[in-house]
């Protein structure tokens, strides 16, 4: 039996990746996948990068905020709270060869499990976008239906499609299966979240596991950044957050 761990959105939330995955480490998995957004928001994106390139056995995928750190867009994105200092603050903190490596991210990876095809990326992806350097991802499903995910994910050929953008996990089952996996750690559980697929020759499953870690550790640090009260608060606590 192999095991791939899929992670999401962890967003600066050095202790939440620490924990995730050591968790994914004991269940052996062969590889481990991050569907987007490694930066912004929490305040250790530096360290999280430099932790998740140092391994070999991770695939990391190109979300929103990636691609505004490759870009060095730190202006406000329409319905984004991150403010622009903080976004600043966080791209200053990071290198040229951190930059030249996320540039190198792909937007999606496709993997056969049990002899289905497994579809991963940050989010649907807009068919009008040439390259990523244009916002590459359909707009996000606030209450999404299985009717929303097959028109956005229309192009898609799969069997399954994993995702995260909206750091809130569903499954939901259309002409095809949807997993959202939820971000890692930005939300107000204390638990570090992700996706284990488990697959042979013949099947594959998945099932959601968590593993608790330090939430006031990230929050003791997130009063040095700017606007890191308010972020947190939104981010993290989902405190007026649709």
């Amino acid at each position: 039996m192999k095991r791939i761990g899929v992670i999401t959105d962890i967003h600066g939330n050095e202790e939440a990746l620490i924990a995730v995955l050591k968790m994914l480490d004991e269940y052996k998995c062969d590889e481990i996948l991050h569907l987007g957004d490694v930066v912004d928001i929490g305040p250790d994106s530096r360290r999280c990068l430099e932790i998740l390139l140092d391994r070999s056995d991770v695939t990391c995928l190109l979300g929103n905020h990636d691609r505004d750190f490759v870009l060095d867009h730190a202006d406000i994105r329409q319905n984004s709270h991150v403010p622009f200092e903080h976004k600043r603050a966080v791209f200053d903190s990071m290198t040229e060869d951190m930059r030249r490596a996320v540039k190198e991210f792909p937007l999606h990876t496709e993997r056969i499990c049990g002899g289905r095809k497994l579809f991963f990326c940050h989010y649907a992806l807009d068919p009008q976008a040439d390259t990523w350097r244009q916002f590459p991802f359909m707009p996000l499903q606030i209450h999404p239906t299985a009717e929303d995910f097959d028109e956005i994910f229309s192009e898609v050929e799969a069997d399954a499609v994993f995702f995260g953008h909206k750091h809130e996990p569903c499954d939901i089952e259309g002409r095809r299966l949807y997993v959202d996996v939820g971000s890692v750690g930005c939300h107000p559980e204390p638990y570090a979240r992700a996706v284990l697929i488990e697959y042979d020759d013949a099947h594959w499953s998945y099932r959601r596991i968590q593993t608790p870690y330090c939430a006031q550790a990230l929050r003791d640090k997130m009063h040095v950044y700017p606007g890191g009260d308010a972020l947190f608060d939104y981010y993290f606590l989902r405190k007026n957050a649709e």
